[in-house]
């Protein structure tokens, strides 16, 4: 059977924070101090490990709030099952300005980063930053941290404040381009008063493998793009990147599944203005993508970080993608293209575009990374420990190096659909498992998601909207 691939979900430029396991308490306050880890964390492999552990520690919890030991492992266990909103508010009580607790500070920076929280995860970090000497993991979590939150805070002038890196890999990379950027990123500018850029989808993207195309202008030139939240910044093709002149701050390598994993080199650069419809966007972030060379027919991807600077809705239906400002009379115009309350699905978002929404795969709970940029007639993809948890047969699609899996129901919380086909071995990472600290069970795609007729992204609440599926009454 031959399939049409074109995967996108875009390599983790940026390791993910992780947890100090030190275990020594001080004698005075004055001194950081670390929390002794859980020897079974060692041995958590599978959800079903992590969801075994979960009873005792809640309990343990439960018993006893105002022990720190017992609190921060359940807020700890919760953070590995995607369950961040509780884990936050479990851990908040421990990590402020104040804290002297390095592992509290970090799991409560992180949980505040990935929900979105970027004041308290900057307060928090900078206490962590001051709290641990230079050369230490705490320390390179806590400038990791502070990177990834200017990052997506706009705030690419304050990156002076942390020293160069000593090498261009993962945050390093992406600190040293923050360092080299002049001005104020992802300036805004409107054609009209109404504050609405309405971009036409200009193919069909109902076929198997197809992604919606749009049409844009960069630095005056048009170019087509695919819409792909797999993707960071702007990725445009490397001959049009060159034959535009835009300024190379600095270069980096990186792995993605479109190349089958081999490593390419990207200059990372800037154009001075990106015109989406009805609004331009100044002072754009780009990446230089090894892409037409390797049979790609786009010119590029529209990606997380563009839509990001706006209220943004993928209409399906309507074939366009709409932009609005981020303010709350534009969010109460989108409710109003509601017949009926949407379903709200909140979000977290790690590194600095991968986002994570709890759903249902066989009735298990799971979390899924939203990447509408998976070029194939199947919606999703799942990774091998999902395969083993369920229990999943898999079959070679021959020629290649994936395979395929039959799935019984599958889809976000409260918008669940039955059967249907995922891919796997498709992720380039070692362990895209647990490369992040939580378990990313697997991958949602274009084509569950157009048939939902649209979805909405709100950065500021960190919620999805969906049109309401239609009552079985």
């Amino acid at each position: 059977m031959t399939r049409k691939l074109r995967i996108a979900a875009i390599a983790l430029a940026i390791p993910p924070l992780t947890l100090a396991t030190g275990a020594c308490q001080p004698d005075t306050p004055s001194q950081p101090a670390y929390r002794q880890a859980a020897a079974a964390d060692d041995e958590f492999r599978l959800r079903s490990d992590v969801e075994a552990a979960l009873p005792a520690r809640a309990d343990a919890f439960t018993a006893d709030p105002t022990d720190e030991d017992a609190r921060h492992a359940y807020a700890d266990i919760l953070f590995k099952l995607g369950n961040m909103w509780e884990a936050d508010e479990v851990i908040a009580p421990l990590a402020d300005p104040s804290s002297w607790n390095v592992d509290d500070l970090q799991l409560a920076a992180r949980l505040a980063y990935l929900l979105g929280d970027y004041t308290r995860a900057e307060t928090l970090y900078d206490r962590l930053m001051d709290l641990t000497e230079a050369g230490s993991e705490g320390h390179a979590d806590a400038t990791r941290g502070l990177t990834l939150t200017w990052y997506q805070t706009n705030q690419f002038a304050r990156a002076p404040e942390l020293p160069a890196p000593e090498d261009n890999e993962g945050a390093s990379s992406l600190l040293t381009y923050m360092q080299a950027f002049e001005g104020e990123p992802y300036g805004v500018e409107w054609a009209t008063d109404e504050r609405i850029s309405h971009l036409p989808m200009t193919n069909d993207i109902t076929q198997p493998g197809a992604l919606p195309m749009v049409d844009l202008e960069v630095n005056g030139q048009t170019v087509s793009l695919i819409l792909d939240t797999g993707g960071d910044r702007l990725y445009l093709d490397k001959g049009i990147y060159e034959s535009l002149g835009l300024t190379t701050l600095t270069n980096r390598e990186a792995r993605y599944a479109y190349t089958g994993g081999a490593t390419v080199e990207e200059p990372l650069g800037v154009a001075e203005a990106v015109t989406l419809g009805d609004v331009t966007l100044t002072n754009v972030p780009v990446v230089g993508a090894t892409w037409k060379e390797i049979g790609q027919t786009s010119d590029g991807v529209l990606t997380t970080q563009l839509l990001k600077q706006f209220l943004s809705t993928m209409d399906y239906d309507n074939r366009r993608i709409t932009l609005r400002e981020r303010t709350p009379g534009a969010l109460a115009e989108v409710m109003t293209n509601f017949a009926i309350p949407p379903l709200e699905a909140p979000f977290f978002m790690t590194t600095t575009h991968l986002m994570f929404a709890k759903g249902d795969l066989n009735g298990h709970e799971i979390n899924y990374f939203l990447d509408s940029g998976l070029a194939m007639s199947m919606p999703m993809i799942v990774v091998d420990e999902t395969v083993e948890l369920l229990g999943l047969e898999t079959n070679d699609i021959e020629g290649t190096p994936y395979y395929w899996t039959a799935i019984e129901s599958h889809g976000l919380n409260g918008l669940v659909k039955g059967a249907t086909q995922a891919m796997g071995n498709v992720f380039v990472e070692q362990d895209f498992f647990w490369e992040a600290g939580f378990m990313a069970d697997a991958l949602m795609s274009h084509q569950y998601l157009w048939p939902l007729g649209s979805w909405t992204i709100d950065f500021d609440n960190m919620t999805y909207y969906f049109p309401a599926p239609e009552s079985e009454e």
